[in-house]
This record gives C-alpha cells, structure tokens and sequence, in this order.
C-alpha cells in the first residue's frame, strides 16, 4: 500500500507502461476493472485525478507496483542488473 500520493502516482505509471507494454493483460471477464481503468483521469497538471480512479484500479495499480518490486528484487539477489 502507497504512504504517499507521489507513490500512488508512481504506481499507476507503472500500471499504465505494464499494458503499454503488454506486461499486464486483463481478462475481458474483469469488466468493472477495465472500466475502472479507462475511466481514470489525469487532471491538468498531468497528475491523477484521484476522484476518477476506482477501488479496482487502485488495487490493480498496487498489485502491478508490487509485483514489478519482488522482480527487481529478485533480480538484484540473484546478481543480475
């Protein structure tokens, strides 16, 4: 779970590449996740608009960040960069 904004933010960045990508791909059966997603926002400032970001995608987001965090992790235990 993010402490701060600036890590919910970082999270959803790396939501946003992880399907850019095609790292993260979502079961068309998970249609109020994918609704979620496509319906946050970025105000103008070009922050997230936290009042349009869902339940299902804040989890999505938190769960992405965190699997990307145990594979660096990994990564830099087993001596790879």
């Amino acid at each position: 779970m993010p402490a701060s904004r600036k890590e919910f933010e970082r999270n959803m960045h790396f939501l946003s590449e992880g399907f850019e990508r095609d790292q993260v791909m979502i079961n068309s059966s998970n249609v109020k996740t994918i609704k979620g997603i496509e319906n946050s926002r970025l105000a103008p400032n070009r922050r997230a608009n936290l009042h349009t970001i869902d339940e299902m995608s804040r989890l999505m987001a938190n769960t992405v960040a965190n699997m990307m965090q145990q594979k660096e992790f990994k990564s830099n235990e087993n001596g790879e960069e």
